[in-house]
């Protein structure tokens, strides 16, 4: 452990452990006087006032008891009347992100993957219901709970949309492997909640394959959704020495949530209405808690085996 001042702010946390390092901030795990955890983002200071502002406005709309599947925001450096340094505090999410539960060579079951996706797209939902677009829906934003549940995080590039309609601009253009084609093809215009579907659609791929579409550089197999051939695009999502046996309504989805034209991208509702998620609808609630219960004991599972490396 490790003791940091934060300017002159009057109690100070004790700095625990680094959780993550990015472009714009760290994160660290930190404790206050009694003894309970935090997550404390700390913006570097090149981060101007006006980006700081963006995401501190944001949490304080969105972060809080009415919406319980977002990460909780706690307080800030400007709540504290700390000047010298920019901070946001939020609840610690124990488990860390979904990235560290997925892998090629473990990848989720299609049962498992529609108990864990039905809820981050509620989350999206929900999102989507108070007219924000999250832009930067990824496998690191997606945190777990202590019972693995899935909150929702990160809310940097939050953008309110009640207009639909937006440009591409040089923040975003930072944002990478789950970004849309209308924010790395140049200055197009997209519309902000079909921006989040295509970053859902990765997201669900990766969750059930363990393959970062963006990331397969060497075959560039994007092309193929752009071409339209698909048949092409699923060949080598599915090559390798796991055997993936995606069905067909699989297929479907993923193909309609990252259509390279943001106008033939479902809405979030046509989302949790496809049929790839008839039998989740129509679960009684003892069979939804069963798989809840199924889902849990995987992720344990996997927790433990990284834990043992």
């Amino acid at each position: 452990m490790f003791q940091r001042s934060l300017g002159n702010f009057g109690t100070n946390y004790t700095f625990l452990e680094e959780l993550f390092f990015g472009i714009s901030c760290k994160i660290y795990l930190v404790q206050d006087s009694s003894g309970k955890d935090y997550a404390l983002k700390l913006f570097n200071k090149n981060v101007s006032q006006e980006h700081f502002e963006i995401e501190l406005n944001a949490c304080r709309l969105l972060c809080h008891e009415q919406n319980p599947d977002f990460i909780r925001y706690i307080s800030s450096s400007e709540d504290d009347g700390i000047t010298d340094v920019k901070y946001i505090v939020f609840e610690y999410a124990k488990k860390s992100s979904l990235n560290n539960y997925i892998s090629p060579e473990n990848p989720f079951d299609e049962n498992d993957c529609k108990i864990l996706f039905w809820k981050i797209c509620k989350m999206v939902e929900r999102l989507h219901e108070l007219n924000f677009s999250h832009r930067d829906l990824n496998i690191d934003n997606i945190l777990l709970d202590p019972n693995y549940d899935p909150k929702l995080g990160d809310f940097g590039s939050t953008k309110y949309c009640l207009n639909q309609n937006g440009k591409s601009d040089l923040f975003l253009k930072n944002i990478k492997f789950f970004a849309p084609p209308e924010l790395t093809e140049g200055n197009k215009s997209y519309c902000y909640k079909k921006l989040d579907i295509f970053s859902l659609g990765l997201l669900l791929l990766y969750i059930r394959t363990g393959k970062q579409v963006f990331l397969m550089q060497k075959d560039n197999v994007y092309k193929y959704i752009k071409k339209k051939k698909f048949d092409l695009f699923w060949k080598i999502i599915e090559s390798g020495a796991q055997e993936l046996d995606l069905t067909p309504n699989f297929k479907d989805l993923i193909i309609s949530m990252i259509a390279h034209n943001y106008r033939n991208r479902p809405s979030i509702m046509d989302v949790i209405n496809h049929p790839w998620f008839d039998d989740i609808r129509s679960f009684s609630y003892e069979e939804f808690l069963t798989g809840q219960i199924t889902l849990k004991n995987k992720m344990k599972k996997i927790e433990n085996s990284f834990r043992e490396k």
